[in-house]
């Protein structure tokens, strides 16, 4: 008797990468949030510290720690706050006015209509209604928004905005859903 046993990760991670780029953009590790009839995503990020740990283990200057009377037991620390998306992901700020940003916008939504059009027909309509919803909510908060292009600094494929929600010390960033695809890691 010959027994199969088959093994299914449902703790895989997912990835999302630009529909039409293929470029990495965010994953399922950050807590996302949709608006607009599915069409945006909204993750909260956090600032981190990044680089060196001062880990003490009661043993003085014996190995490498800091001793009572030195200031900081000679450790070179390089640790840094950053943005975990931004790090993570290799995101790189750029400026936008409101006209170029809607120019663009139209052009990257008629990609992401036609793309639909071809692999999900039955997206087409509530994209074309939240990102309607989307857009005038862009232009409502303009001067809140910072953009954000992805490591190639592509600037034709998907753009990344983030904002500051009321009380968060890091910005909350704004992905166009539908133009992403979805891989298991």
């Amino acid at each position: 008797m010959k027994i199969q046993i088959f093994f299914l990760d449902k703790n895989q991670m997912k990835i999302y990468v630009d529909a039409f780029s293929g470029e990495e953009i965010v994953s399922d590790s950050f807590n996302m949030e949709e608006k607009f009839e599915g069409v945006i995503g909204e993750v909260q990020s956090q600032d981190i510290v990044k680089g060196a740990l001062n880990v003490d283990v009661g043993a003085g200057g014996h190995f490498g720690g800091k001793n009572e009377d030195e200031e900081d037991g000679g450790v070179d620390d390089q640790a840094q706050k950053v943005n975990n998306i931004i790090d993570a992901f290799k995101y790189a700020e750029t400026q936008f006015t409101k006209a170029d940003y809607v120019t663009y916008f139209k052009a990257y939504a008629k990609k992401v209509k036609a793309y639909l059009e071809a692999n999900k027909p039955d997206r087409v309509a509530p994209f074309q209604k939240g990102a309607g919803e989307f857009i005038k909510w862009v232009s409502a908060n303009f001067n809140d928004l910072q953009f954000y292009c992805p490591e190639s600094y592509d600037m034709e494929n998907h753009i990344v905005l983030g904002y500051y929600k009321e009380g968060q010390a890091s910005p909350a960033f704004v992905y166009i859903l539908d133009g992403l695809k979805e891989v298991k890691m």
